[in-house]
C-alpha cells in the first residue's frame, strides 16, 4: 500500500480529535451544562454532544453567547474559551 492511501485508524472519532492524546475533558461538565441552560433561556439551543466533539462548532455557540446582550452568558462564554486555549496550549490553569 501507497503511503498516501494508508487509512486512517478507526479511533480517530472526533471526540478523540478533539481530546486529544491526555484524558482531559473538551469544557469542565458543570460550566459545559450552565452554559446549554443559559443559551437554552436566550432562545439558542445548544448540542452538549457536539460541543464535546466538534471545534468549529463549539467556538460557533462560544462566538454567538459572547455577542449576547446577558452578561452572565458572556462570562460563561469567556471562560469556556480560556478552558479552550488552555486545552489547545497545554498550559494547565490559564483560568
Amino acid at each position: 500500500m501507497e503511503p498516501s492511501a494508508k487509512s486512517i485508524p478507526n479511533d480517530l472519532t472526533p471526540a478523540s480529535r478533539w481530546r486529544g492524546m491526555g484524558e482531559a475533558e473538551p469544557w469542565p461538565d458543570a460550566l459545559l451544562a450552565n452554559f446549554c441552560l443559559r443559551m437554552s433561556s436566550q432562545g439558542m439551543c445548544v448540542s452538549r454532544a457536539l460541543m464535546v466533539c466538534d471545534r468549529r462548532y463549539a467556538l460557533e455557540q462560544i462566538s454567538h453567547a459572547h455577542t449576547m446582550a446577558d452578561d452572565t452568558l458572556r462570562a460563561m462564554a469567556v471562560e469556556l474559551f480560556r478552558h479552550f486555549v488552555s486545552q489547545r496550549s497545554g498550559i494547565a490553569g490559564v483560568h
